[in-house]
């Protein structure tokens, strides 16, 4: 039987994670069982588990890696390594392979291009393994749908993005054991995917490439069905996303596949899980339409079925008693109202929430094909907070159509959203990414070289800094995780319903337990400095 290393790379960028150490994504799982599911022995580990153990390679037959366009150089490395110890085929999957620089850049056998799971159905019904698959595409120069391979004279073949999932089809449970490689997995968030693709069709009012929009309203208010295409072909969604062209309109994962997963995650320990989705509240709401669910607005969220989902969450022992907490990710504010603001508050109190603001003009949020106004997403911050949950909003800046006035419109808002209790404020700079509207343009210069921008950049971050200091003297339940690098006799912890990272001072035999802390002062925006009251349980 084939053997194949599946390793996680994403966010690894030159080799090292600098930030969000504490996350695990669902991709690499998933592929894991997915290769599972066709009788190929899969193991999956994490990037710096086989950096640091390169003997693991030994005993593969294929290096599958995972991995997004910013991880190009930790890649390579990998790749570099791989060729040492052993001279299996490599494959490529995640974010990554849509870019055609990164492909052409690596030392590649096969790639799989946007969503896997038809594209494996094709391959193995046909094939037994991936060896053969190689061999054969290699030899007769054909390729089928979200493949891409490099035949031995470096030539490649490039089958497109893959098919989009039917939803029935988004029944696989990811790896769970192969967790157990990473590093303090029980410390970190744990995604778990209910949510595949998004729901907003809408599109940018212009492109990278030349598409203008004719402003034939067929996407904001056209059959679900028609919204999937554009007459001039601009790509769907916001300008600067890939989510709905690479992974197309929203579909839910089944309840009790989902239950089922967590269930499981629960038994090896995970102390943290998210619920993903580029919309939590798009769960259930494609059972409300007929066609694609491509309006991001309308319907309103399938209450129900949302509760049914939490509701059933909690009555997990781990999640009843507080040793698990449950997190979701992304919410779009046109989809807040006072029902759903009151049913997350009652499942999910005192945990963060995501909205993307990404501006305070609507002029600009317009252009680039956003679903909701600036005064709808404080308006539904507003809701969330009254019930009890703690907003976190993300701005971006550097977009190709934003003009100065657009960023002072946003610098004037910050003191409105502190007011209204947003908890803190993701900003981060435009990067054109493939299959998205705006691909083709420039990456903007640094936030340091605008006056605008850096004003804006400096005003985030001490918005943040005033946040942090008024979690002063708050006791919070968190999750030791490990030895800080560089300072010595101090741990590294997570809050367990997230929060900055804390800095607490003890003995290594704190390591996976839970903790309560006592926030003594704000370090910087991102980290604030603790001393544990109580040991709770441990969880490893």
């Amino acid at each position: 039987m084939e053997k194949v290393l599946v390793v996680d790379a994403n966010a690894r960028e030159k080799g090292k994670r600098f930030s969000t150490l504490d996350v695990i994504g669902v991709g690499p799982r998933l592929v894991t069982a997915l290769f599972r599911s066709y009788n190929v022995s899969a193991k999956l580990y994490s990037y710096e588990s086989v950096i640091c153990n390169p003997k693991i390679m030994e005993d593969y037959d294929v290096l599958a890696i995972s991995f997004m366009i910013s991880d190009i150089h930790a890649v390579k490395k990998l790749i570099n390594l791989w060729n040492k110890v052993n001279k299996g085929l490599v494959i490529l999957g995640g974010g990554g392979t849509l870019s055609q620089t990164a492909l052409k850049s690596l030392h590649f056998a096969m790639a799989f291009k946007g969503e896997v799971e038809v594209t494996l159905q094709s391959i193995f019904s046909k094939y037994t393994n991936l060896r053969e698959v190689y061999e054969v595409f290699s030899r007769e120069k054909s390729v089928v749908r979200g493949l891409v391979i490099r035949t031995r004279d470096g030539k490649i073949l490039d089958g497109g993005l893959g098919i989009w999932t039917p939803k029935e089809r988004l029944s696989v449970i990811p790896a769970v054991e192969d967790l157990k490689t990473y590093p303090f997995y029980w410390a970190s968030r744990i995604y778990v995917e209910v949510v595949r693709g998004c729901s907003n069709f809408k599109r940018a009012k212009q492109t990278s490439n030349g598409k203008v929009c004719i402003n034939c309203s067929l996407c904001y208010n056209g059959p679900l069905n028609l919204r999937l295409q554009c007459p001039v072909g601009i790509l769907p969604g916001c300008g600067y996303c890939s989510v709905p062209t690479v992974h197309g309109p929203a579909r839910s994962r089944n309840l009790y596949t989902i239950l089922e997963e967590i269930e499981r995650l629960t038994k090896i320990g995970a102390s943290r899980i998210v619920l993903s989705a580029p919309d939590f509240l798009d769960f259930g709401r494609e059972e409300l339409v007929d066609g694609p669910l491509t309006d991001p607005c309308s319907p309103p969220p399938n209450i129900d079925a949302i509760e049914e989902l939490l509701s059933k969450l909690m009555k997990i022992r781990a999640v009843a008693t507080g040793k698990t907490v449950i997190m979701v990710e992304n919410a779009k504010p046109c989809l807040i109202n006072d029902d759903v603001a009151e049913l997350l508050g009652r499942y999910l109190k005192d945990t963060p929430i995501y909205i993307g603001l990404e501006s305070c003009s609507n002029n600009l949020l317009e252009k680039i094909g956003r679903a909701s106004t600036c005064i709808s997403a404080i308006n539904a911050i507003k809701k969330l907070k009254s019930h009890g949950l703690r907003p976190y909003i993300y701005l971006m800046h550097g977009l190709p159509v934003e003009s100065e006035d657009d960023i002072r419109k946003t610098i004037e808002c910050i003191d409105v959203l502190e007011r209204i209790g947003v908890e803190r404020i993701v900003l981060y700079r435009f990067r054109p990414i493939p299959c998205s509207s705006f691909e083709n343009f420039a990456k903007p210069i640094a936030a340091i070289s605008d006056a605008a921008r850096r004003e804006l950049r400096s005003t985030v971050i001490e918005f943040n800094k005033r946040q942090k200091k008024r979690v002063q003297g708050i006791i919070v339940k968190a999750i030791v995780a490990q030895k800080h690098p560089t300072r010595k006799g101090y741990l590294i912890a997570y809050p367990q319903k997230h929060g900055p990272v804390i800095l607490i001072k003890g003995s290594e035999g704190l390591i996976g337990h839970r903790v309560a802390v006592k926030i003594q002062k704000a370090i910087s925006d991102r980290l604030v400095l603790g001393s544990v009251v109580h040991i709770h349980e441990r969880y490893v």
